[in-house]
């Protein structure tokens, strides 16, 4: 930070204000490219010689590159990025009148990557045929006080993901594709509600009961009545109150705590929405969930077919079309579990024909016979469900506030949603009898004495409003989150919540980090310490000059891993970068019946840019057939991200989007021990990290996915 902290009191003492009040922007960054698309663009030239400067953009500066007099960058809004132009001697910088610096300078030495900025100007075509933006006038909208990551979306830094979302919002556009894609799925389905007549509402978060749903509740203290209350568990009962007040359509998005365990699909503060429909029951709202969730998937995504991850990660295609299929809980367990639930009618037989049958279900001793139930479905049946499917005909005591079946009286009017394994709707036809409801209420309390924490409590103020008379209801909710998750492809509901509750972290500093690695590996990077390195761009002109368009790809994307390991360790990423950017620089030059590597021909090359002898030989050091030994931390990286880094470009091209940012480590791993795909590739060779650095293989990958994702479009993959 102390480098840009000196920059922000630079831009100061130029007489400019690093925190402006606001922008006045005409367009978005995708607005505007579509505008040049529709109306074209002026000849270059008359664009450069006079601006109409008819557009103002402002957004974050995420990429620059200099080329003399001539610079570009990368501006990112909320649509997106465009390119922005610079030209030494024409672009102006609002508000800076000093002579200390001139208005190029000042955007290629004080602006950084992060800081936002104002641009006017004009759009044109380069040579290579990108609209861009030829800036006439910049304005300086906010110092970036730290830098942005090089590294972010990824297995083995999820939880910094969590912590800091904010990072990953700059840094992946699918993260703001998917955020956006709730917002999209939310406003659907209250359009969709408020099309069917139905009434948004409201109901309170602090309850003196938590009722409405088999969970434990979170307890907390009210001061002023100075009173033990719960939160939520659901808004069911208070939204049935509504019904009885004569409310016959209402729905809530509602805030729900539940104090349980934690899993891919569940979180104990999440959002729910339900519904309740007066003279309708649960056949009804089968058809609606299914006519909601197909239009749904229509308007938001364009298709009925969705690439869902299974329980390995790896995607498949849900096909969402034709009619949904209904089974039984009772059917689907024989199915599963060899057991027929209506055989067993009492806590003790069912419990004993779980453990005879030597299926473990969590808890089965202090369980109530409904919740065992659930627990028994769970473990036997739901983790095979993929496809959309109704689970219906619950039993009436896993279902308390379910109306009774009038065929069969031990089960209920219910039915669930289940997809991809998570269960997703849960709806039933409400129980509208108050006797009825009260001595359900009775039996569950019974239950909490034995120890179900899980069992719902005794609401008598609720009983009271059902005593003044319900119509025929049906209710129903879902789990927001959770379907979000699922038709955005994400295997952890965490991902679609913005700010997910975590644990309190004590970081550690990139220089604790590095020492704990240092004190691991035995290295010693003195050496290194005080070498300079060459701008960046002097070192790319080798690359086109050297190697060939092919061979790009790679380099770059083992510079980036490079950056990646030296941010990691504390070490110096220029440097670093440098090594991987060039370490095949004579590759392409090489004899075609010959490929191993010439240290005479990349001596010479090298020593066009001056590059330090300790580094040259770093490079060199990277194939293990030149006889240099890894004998720092530097050359073991290097030659332990060479071919792991072309073999997960390899991996992520035959994916089905042909991207890296669908690439998991589990995908890498998994190819790794199949000796077929990249068969001339040495198995030993992708596993230097585990040899060298002591890192396995898979958490070596998720670093290196970490620092590649982000930057995916610089390669191409």
């Amino acid at each position: 930070m102390s480098e840009r902290l000196e920059k922000l009191e630079k831009i100061k003492n130029l007489g400019i204000n690093p925190y402006p009040e606001k922008f006045e922007r005409t367009h978005k960054n995708t607005e505007a490219l579509a505008l040049a698309e529709k109306e074209g663009v002026r000849d270059t030239d008359n664009v450069l010689e006079n601006p109409k400067n008819e557009l103002k953009l402002c957004g974050r500066m995420m990429t620059f590159r200099t080329h003399g007099k001539l610079s570009f960058a990368q501006m990112q809004d909320v649509s997106g990025r465009i390119q922005l132009c610079f030209i030494k001697g024409k672009t102006k910088v609002e508000g800076l009148a000093s002579d200390e610096i001139s208005p190029y300078k000042f955007i290629e030495k004080l602006v950084d990557l992060g800081d936002h900025i104002g641009v006017t100007g004009e759009l044109f075509k380069t040579n290579h045929g990108e609209i861009t933006l030829f800036v006439d006038e910049l304005k300086f909208l906010g110092k970036a006080l730290r830098d942005l990551p090089e590294k972010w979306h990824g297995v083995t830094d999820q939880e910094t993901i969590y912590r800091q979302r904010y990072l990953d919002l700059i840094m992946n556009p699918e993260t703001q594709k998917r955020f956006k894609n709730r917002s999209e799925m939310v406003r659907f389905l209250r359009n969709y509600l408020e099309s069917k007549d139905f009434m948004e509402v409201e109901t309170q978060v602090l309850t003196n009961k938590a009722s409405g749903a088999a969970a434990k509740p979170f307890i907390t203290h009210h001061n002023a009545f100075n009173l033990d209350v719960f939160m939520r568990i659901a808004p069911e009962t208070y939204l049935k109150r509504c019904v009885v007040g004569g409310m016959e359509r209402v729905f809530e998005f509602a805030r729900c705590f539940r104090n349980e365990g934690i899993d891919p699909s569940h979180l104990q503060d999440f959002t729910m929405l339900e519904f309740y429909q007066a003279y309708a029951n649960y056949e009804d709202l089968m058809d609606m969930t299914e006519d909601m969730l197909k239009k749904m998937l229509k308007e938001v995504f364009g298709t009925l077919t969705l690439q869902i991850p299974d329980r390995e990660g790896n995607l498949q295609d849900v096909d969402f079309s034709g009619k949904w299929p209904r089974k039984s809980l009772r059917e689907i367990i024989l199915e599963d579990g060899n057991i027929d639930i209506e055989k067993f009618p009492t806590a003790d037989a069912l419990r004993a024909e779980i453990k005879s049958k030597g299926i473990e279900v969590e808890n089965l001793d202090s369980l109530a016979r409904g919740n065992m139930i659930d627990g028994l479905y769970k473990k036997t049946s739901r983790q095979k469900l993929v496809k959309p499917v109704f689970i219906i005909s619950h039993p009436l005591d896993l279902s308390p506030l379910a109306r009774t079946n009038e065929k069969n009286p031990v089960i209920v009017d219910r039915f669930q949603l289940v997809i991809n394994t998570w269960e997703v709707v849960n709806a039933y036809s409400e129980l509208v009898d108050p006797i009825d409801q009260k001595n359900r209420f009775l039996e569950q309390e019974k239950a909490r004495f034995l120890g179900d924490e899980e069992a719902v409590m005794m609401d008598e103020d609720y009983v009271k409003a059902m005593e003044y008379g319900m119509p025929p209801i049906a209710g129903w909710g879902m789990g927001v989150d959770r379907i979000v998750a699922l038709f955005t492809g994400q295997t952890n509901i965490k991902d679609c919540v913005l700010f997910p509750l975590m644990k309190p972290a004590q970081e550690k500093s990139e220089a604790e980090n590095a020492e704990a690695f240092s004190l691991k590996s035995g290295d010693n990077l003195e050496k290194y310490e005080n070498i300079s390195v060459p701008p960046r761009e002097e070192s790319w002109k080798l690359v086109p000059k050297y190697a060939k368009e092919s061979s790009f790809q790679h380099l770059q994307m083992v510079e980036i891993a490079m950056r990646t390991l030296a941010k990691k360790f504390g070490q110096n990423k220029d440097v670093w970068g440098t090594v991987g950017l060039l370490h095949d620089i004579d590759w392409d030059i090489l004899p075609a019946d010959n490929k191993r590597h010439d240290p005479e021909k990349i001596i010479k090359i090298l020593k066009e840019i001056d590059l330090d002898d300790l580094l040259i030989e770093a490079v060199i050091s990277h194939d293990p057939t030149q006889g240099f030994e890894a004998d720092d931390l530097l050359k073991k990286s290097i030659r332990s991200v060479d071919e792991l880094v072309g073999f997960i470009a390899a991996v992520s091209k035959v994916r089905p989007d042909k991207k890296i940012a669908s690439v998991k480590v589990k995908s890498v791993t998994k190819k790794i021990k199949d000796k077929s795909f990249a068969a001339n590739v040495s198995r030993e060779h992708l596993k230097y990290c585990e040899a060298l650095l002591n890192i396995p293989i898979a958490e070596f990958v998720g670093i290196l996915l970490e620092g590649l994702k982000p930057r995916a479009e610089e390669f191409g993959l």
